[in-house]
């Protein structure tokens, strides 16, 4: 009984020290909640991993994770629906005895002054592991309440507040708050303590805090002196859509890769260099191919006499010092691009590449091509663009998600060389930089932490060289722009984020309806809902290229694009033949779901000697088809000489060795279907076929007389064969309807039969591969099937779907 009382007085002592401030409940002495959910929560090693990836220790923020801090982010937690909300404890890296609360407030009438004692919640009155001065454990965790919808969170972290000699809370060194504004450092950029880290595959919100004033040098800006996660019930109910994301590194493309952004005149010569990087097989993208980088290995389009070159500016490693560093310069630039200095390195963590730096000289004005813009409309897509403080300069930084699934977050700006300092720019748009002779970097990885690496050692370097300026500018990034996109069938879809609930936008085009056809304009106004992720679609007719704008009132910025189709191109030598015409006609396609059509129809004529390739990249940019549910290529031809057919696939690596069938001479147009399995290799082996990057037509000479040749293609698709032998019985390919359509979620797909005991679904997005199968049971006597689709992007995706009869049918829907 005396114990029992003597429990209660320690317990019971210490709200009347603190009397002001509100208690979720009673705690032991040492300042562990009697209040925790049993049981607590299972903090996987994983998840430690990850959280400490994300603040590593001794890794400041302001160095390696900038983003966190001076990009914009919620520091709070914003309610949309009504929801339960749990704190859970993880980790402390602190020698302060910190105490947790927090306050609410109206997001639609926030206080603009710190909240009082009486308005803060002590969540764990002591911030400290057992065994090291307290009692929590990894996965503690509190319920904090259930709050209605427009309740904003924010967090108070009392400095050292805990008291262990009378087991109480009091004020603490100082208070530090989720907002900077009521924080006590007098320099504007010092004053954030938190950083929120959104973790969306497990569902929560990592909770990081610094406990030191960031005025004072004894700060390591680390942000990990306490970390927790928050969880919610829903966690829908979360605004997920401002956070940081915690750091979950993957692969990266390399720099070989890099440093192009199409435009008008440019389509046509990189699909000319991505052909000829296959045809001579010679890829520096893979680190088997590349060399050790040393210094003084650059690539130059003319010799200079400048005392420092790229690679002086370069790190010779990563983040963490175990980075080893590859030469992948893509020297092929320097014929294309108005670079007239090149060079780039891949990092690698033993075989994974985490990181890449490419550098680009040119003179008289900007470098003229972007990573980002081009790849949002080739099936990648924009997550988010914003600015960064990097060393004390504004560079935009965004994040990636490309079409082969690797996340990478990118940073992008250009130094103007003078002669007595340089300056440093980084805009959205190419025309805002200023003329001059510049420096130009673009750096990507895995995680944000290699790419500032990298930039620090890059911008370090400069500031040593002579003195580098900047400007810290307003509306420098769209607040309504692209996220993916992809045009189709005379439509340009496009997936946009809107930052600012803007309710138009005006689009304005330039369009080449074909590789040699004049430009023409369209321009119209947008309607929109204000929601953060919207879809649109806008009819341009069909297309070879088009260059586009988005822009609202809402900003002076706009968010400008450039799309190209895979172009019809030519590959010969001047010395072997001339070109007496090339023309591109743009007739209209008839669309089926049982084919893939390739658009656009050349003519070509001329003399030769030796060989003229006629190529048609089959995707915009590098990308390449799957085919692996068609059978036949099929196409109309009018050709004088014989002809040569290529069927490029992505791991073609001799060019001797290609895939090709023989088709002679018709002087009249005649119609072929040519099954996949009649091309075959030198050695007359056909192969399996699953993708095709590029199709060639090759007109062969002697290598010794001139002959005149011509050549007119028309109706070149991919397709199936028209018909299926089953049981005897000959059944055409039929086409089936769904509702709705578009849709969200679940589509209404239409059967021609009600005796169907099952269906085999599988669903194939524009780049030809297979993202979804399902087996589909039938209810007896029913016509028609539901279908629900699983977490694909948006966008158009043709079905095929077989039945237990064997009879195949084919549709195509749109997912929104």
């Amino acid at each position: 009984m005396n114990k029992l009382l003597l429990l209660i007085a320690i317990i019971s002592a210490s709200p009347l020290v603190a009397q002001n401030y509100q208690f979720l409940g009673s705690y032991t002495s040492n300042g562990t909640p009697l209040y925790l959910e049993n049981p607590g929560d299972t903090v996987s090693v994983e998840t430690q991993e990850l959280i400490s990836s994300s603040l590593p220790e001794s890794y400041p923020v302001p160095d390696y994770n900038p983003h966190y801090i001076s990009s914009g982010y919620d520091t709070d937690i914003i309610i949309e629906d009504q929801a339960d909300v749990w704190v859970t404890f993880v980790s402390e890296g602190a020698g302060y005895r910190n105490v947790l609360g927090f306050y609410t407030y109206d997001v639609n009438n926030p206080s603009q002054t710190p909240p009082t004692p009486e308005e803060i919640t002590i969540i764990f009155p002591n911030v400290s592991a057992l065994g090291s001065g307290g009692g929590l454990q990894v996965g503690d965790k509190v319920k904090i309440g259930t709050f209605a919808p427009d309740t904003g969170i924010g967090w108070v972290l009392l400095a050292n507040a805990w008291s262990s000699n009378s087991s109480s809370v009091g004020n603490g060194l100082w208070q530090l708050h989720s907002n900077p504004d009521f924080n006590p450092e007098s320099q504007e950029d010092l004053r954030h303590h938190n950083v929120l880290l959104l973790d969306p595959d497990n569902e929560r919100v990592i909770l990081g805090f610094e406990d030191i004033r960031r005025d004072y040098s004894s700060c390591d800006n680390d942000f990990n002196d306490a970390v927790f996660y928050v969880t919610a019930n829903p966690y829908e109910a979360i605004k997920t859509t401002n956070y940081a994301d915690v750091d979950s590194a993957t692969d990266v493309t390399s720099g070989n890769d890099g440093g192009l952004e199409s435009n008008g005149d440019l389509a046509s010569l990189i699909a000319k260099r991505n052909f000829k990087r296959k045809q001579r097989g010679t890829v520096n993208n893979i680190k088997s191919s590349q060399a050790a980088y040393f210094p003084n290995v650059s690539l130059s389009a003319e010799n200079t006499e400048n005392n420092l070159s790229l690679e002086d500016y370069l790190p010779h490693t990563g983040m963490f010092g175990t980075e080893t560093a590859f030469v992948s310069s893509p020297e092929d630039l320097l014929e294309i691009t108005n670079a007239n200095e090149i060079f780039s390195i891949d990092f690698y963590e033993e075989e994974n590449r985490v990181s890449a730096v490419l550098a680009t000289a040119t003179e008289g004005s900007i470098y003229d091509h972007s990573k980002v813009i081009c790849d949002r409309l080739n099936n990648s897509s924009l997550e988010d663009v914003r600015t960064v403080i990097v060393r004390g300069h504004q560079i935009i930084s965004s994040k990636i998600k490309r079409a082969t699934g690797e996340t990478e977050y990118t940073l992008s700006f250009s130094v103007k060389l003078g002669e007595t300092s340089n300056q440093l720019f980084s805009f959205w748009n190419i025309a805002q930089y200023p003329e001059g002779d510049y420096y130009n970097f673009q750096i990507w990885g895995g995680s944000f932490s290699q790419v500032f690496s990298i930039s620090n050692h890059i911008i370090d370097t400069l500031t040593n060289e002579k003195p580098l300026t900047s400007e810290v500018l307003d509306d420098v990034t769209p607040s309504v722009f692209v996220k993916s996109g992809y045009y189709s069938n005379g439509n340009i879809t496009l997936n946009i984020i809107n930052k600012v609930n803007a309710e138009s936008a005006i689009f304005n085009g330039s369009i080449a309806s074909t590789e040699v056809s004049d430009r023409y304009t369209l321009s119209q106004q947008i309607n929109l809902n204000g929601d953060w992720n919207e879809s649109i679609t806008i009819s341009v007719g069909t297309l070879f290229d088009i260059g586009f704008s988005l822009s609202t009132n809402q900003s002076s910025q706009q968010d400008a694009l450039y799309l190209a189709d895979g172009p019809w191109g030519l590959d010969y030598l001047e010395d072997y033949a001339t070109i007496d015409s090339f023309f591109v006609d743009n007739q209209e396609v008839d669309y089926s779901d049982d084919t893939y059509e390739i658009e656009r129809q050349p003519s070509v004529s001329g003399i030769v000697k030796g060989n003229v390739n006629l190529f048609r990249h089959l995707l915009p940019g590098d990308q390449t088809l799957d085919i692996s549910d068609y059978e036949t290529l099929q196409f109309n031809i009018i050709n004088n000489e014989p002809i040569e057919i290529v069927l490029m696939p992505e791991s073609l690596l001799d060019w001797n060795n290609r895939l090709r069938y023989t088709i002679q001479a018709n002087s009249e147009e005649t119609y072929y279907s040519i099954s996949l399995n009649d091309f075959v290799d030198a050695s007359g082996n056909s192969l399996e076929i699953e993708d095709v990057k590029t199709i060639v037509f090759s007109v062969i000479g002697d290598y010794e007389t001139y002959i005149p040749f011509s050549l007119e293609i028309n109706n070149l698709v991919f397709g199936i064969e028209e018909t299926l032998s089953i049981s005897d019985t000959i059944l055409k390919t039929k086409s089936l309807k769904n509702y709705p359509n578009p849709f969200n979620t679940t589509t209404t797909i239409e059967l021609p039969s009600s005796s169907m005991l099952y269906a085999d679904i599988k669903v194939v997005d524009m780049l030809g591969r297979i993202v979804d199968e399902q087996h589909i049971k039938i209810v007896s006597n029913n016509k028609e099937i539901r279908y629900t689709v699983p977490n694909l992007s948006q966008g158009l995706y043709k079905y095929i779907l077989n039945d237990d009869l064997n009879n195949r049918y084919i549709g195509t829907f749109v997912i929104k």
